[in-house]
């Protein structure tokens, strides 16, 4: 898990963090734009989970069964962040429900920079 697919990741969900916050200080709610960024950042999420437990099931990485546990947990908790808080955003159309989506953004990309820190340390 090594290289620029988490940084892609890390960027992506920065970037939809940033886009998030200028609708909430304009007053926008959710709309198809906003779904396709989220779509880009969760997709780049995944193929990051997806390389990672790959990387994982081949071993030789140096991480015990806990550490494997708990990157595991971080990147399949941050897949669940983005759905949920647009979901959310969606459903109560205010201004502080879509800051829910820039929490839930900006808390993907610390998921998977917690990720790749544990990687690092195996």
């Amino acid at each position: 898990m090594t290289g620029p697919l988490p940084l892609i990741a890390i960027v992506a969900s920065l970037a939809l963090t940033v886009v998030v916050l200028a609708y909430v200080v304009l007053g926008r709610v959710p709309d198809w734009g906003l779904l396709a960024l989220a779509g880009a950042a969760e997709a780049a999420a995944l193929v990051v989970t997806v390389v990672a437990c790959v990387q994982l099931a081949r071993g030789g990485h140096g991480l015990d069964g806990a550490q494997g546990a708990t990157l595991v947990g971080y990147l399949l908790t941050g897949l669940l962040l983005l759905p949920i808080g647009f979901a959310w955003s969606l459903a109560e159309r205010s201004r502080g429900a879509t800051a829910v989506l820039a929490v839930a953004s900006l808390t993907l990309a610390f998921m998977v920079l917690r990720a790749t820190q544990i990687w690092a340390a195996g």
